[in-house]
């Protein structure tokens, strides 16, 4: 189900999108996970993806990478479909900083490591200069004295934030978060939504799979609901949350408690 008119004709103001996804299948054996979903990516955007668990949620968001293989349909990033060899997918994901559910740190390297090693060995980037960027962004996310920290001597919520700061390093045009509060002890979940809502004020473009639906009130822009594999309802964060126009939606939001 689309938005309201208005409110879809006031989205992206006169901007080409970013990102647009036509029709996109993915099945999984006899299993369909994204049964013809369309949707479009607007700059400096933030789109919050929810729904209930198996959903598509995050098949949507690791065929954006290209890390899955969409079955039908087309992925439009910059007016170029997205690339289906392995070969420019990887220079696809230097465009794209995705944030996983558990970190995906290097667990022998150390936080400053783990941040640096993207711009040195992908980009090519002089160490010297990958080392200085990595502090700054290691400060930006309130890790400035965990620097040489290896991630078993992190929190979880620490770890996240030190892969929101290696994301980031590679200077990329889109962000990717796949529900990454999920692994988190409650105490430390406040920690990396506060640095995912600095990054939102600063105007960059994100896609966010997540469950904490007070974020997505209180930031996104646009907001996703997935059911079974296709897209039951979107629309600004008013609309979904205060007044959903579809019973499905109505119904996830009751069964989280959500009370507006």
């Amino acid at each position: 189900m689309m938005a309201t008119p208005s409110a879809q004709s006031q989205r992206g103001a006169g901007k080409a999108p970013i990102l647009s996804y036509r029709n996109v299948v993915k099945r999984f054996g006899n299993f369909t996970a994204l049964n013809g979903v369309s949707l479009d990516i607007y700059p400096g955007e933030v789109v919050c993806f929810i729904g209930p668990s198996g959903s598509g949620k995050s098949t949507m968001l690791r065929g954006t990478n290209a890390l899955d293989r969409f079955d039908e349909g087309d992925v439009i990033l910059d007016g170029n479909p997205i690339p289906t060899s392995e070969n420019e997918a990887r220079h696809l994901r230097r465009r794209m900083g995705m944030v996983f559910q558990n970190f995906e740190l290097f667990p022998h390297r150390t936080a400053i490591e783990n941040v640096m090693i993207g711009p040195v060995t992908v980009l090519g980037i002089p160490k010297q200069e990958a080392q200085s960027s990595a502090l700054k962004l290691l400060e930006k996310v309130g890790l400035a004295d965990k620097t040489e920290n290896y991630p078993a001597n992190l929190s979880g919520g620490q770890q996240q934030r030190v892969a929101i700061a290696r994301a980031l390093a590679m200077e990329p045009e889109l962000l990717l978060f796949d529900e990454p509060t999920s692994a988190l002890d409650p105490e430390t979940i406040g920690e990396v939504l506060n640095v995912m809502k600095v990054l939102a004020d600063e105007g960059r473009t994100m896609i966010v799979v997540t469950h904490e639906m007070s974020f997505a009130r209180r930031v996104a822009d646009w907001v996703v609901v997935f059911e079974r594999g296709e897209i039951v309802e979107q629309g600004p964060p008013e609309q979904i949350f205060d007044h959903p126009h579809t019973e499905r939606t109505r119904s996830f939001l009751s069964h989280l408690g959500w009370s507006g």
